[in-house]
């Protein structure tokens, strides 16, 4: 009699796991259709050699700024299946067509077992809008990417060199005539890496004498001017004009992939 009482427990037991499972699997499949199309969650992996590093990113794929709250979830198996996990969240406010690092965390190489890093932005009221998940495994020193959602990640930057060691496209090219241009481009570019932007065209900075003694900085991308303004040598005027060219620039990058008519204001 106990026999099968226990019996009869343990399948009950497995029909609540499984409608749980199921629950679960169908409330993520009716957002799924919401994730990413207003605000892209997307977690970047970079591989140093010793560490591998998981970085958390928020897109504003909208024109109107945004505030935001994220959870930044890391889940860690070992060899023996014990699981330890890590939370990092906090509210956040992200402009029209801004890209901005949330957060980040780092393993070392030689992880035995697993890792799930789980990255989620939700408005004010909880309403889901972005998400992403990245799942590796590790054996000893070898650590190899079992999961990604949607798109591939490079984890060797190795690998993303063409074999004839050409790049067409996406680098960011100096013309600049003085110092204040120089440290524009440096602080744009700073920005532009740091952020991890792909763009699918070459982004051009050049710089041209102006009224009097000034010169006239311009950003352009193909043929299409981005941003364009009278150069000053105030360091925080040059953070501030890289940082709003920086937006124009995700904000035509989003705009070809859209096929939306760029607007230069």
């Amino acid at each position: 009699m106990k026999l099968s009482t226990k019996n009869y427990t343990r399948k009950l037991d497995f029909v609540l796991i499984g409608i749980i499972f199921f629950f679960t699997i169908s409330i993520d499949r009716l957002y799924a259709q919401y994730y990413n199309r207003e605000v892209k969650a997307d977690i970047k992996i970079n591989n140093n050699g010793e560490f591998v590093t998981f970085t958390a990113f928020a897109e504003n794929l909208t024109p109107s700024d945004l505030n935001l709250n994220y959870q930044f979830l890391v889940f860690k198996k070992d060899s023996n299946n014990n699981v330890s996990s890590t939370r990092q969240e906090d509210l956040f406010f992200l402009k029209a067509n801004e890209k901005k690092v949330l957060s980040s965390s780092s393993i070392g190489i030689n992880l035995e077992g697993s890792v799930k890093v789980i990255l989620l932005i939700n408005d004010l009221e909880e309403n889901p809008l972005g998400k992403d998940v990245k799942e590796m495994s590790g054996t000893n020193e070898l650590l190899e990417e079992v999961k990604t959602s949607k798109e591939q990640i490079i984890i060797n930057q190795e690998e993303a060199k063409p074999e004839d060691g050409i790049i067409i496209s996406g680098l960011v090219l100096e013309n600049t005539l003085t110092r204040v241009g120089r440290d524009f481009y440096r602080y744009f570019y700073s920005d532009f890496y740091n952020k991890q932007i792909i763009s699918p065209k070459n982004i051009e900075i050049e710089e041209t004498p102006g009224r009097g003694r000034s010169t006239r900085i311009t950003v352009r991308m193909g043929d299409q001017i981005i941003m364009q303004f009278f150069a000053q040598p105030k360091k925080e005027f040059l953070k501030q004009m890289a940082s709003v060219t920086l937006i124009r620039v995700t904000a035509y990058i989003q705009q070809l992939k859209s096929g939306a008519k760029f607007k230069y204001y």
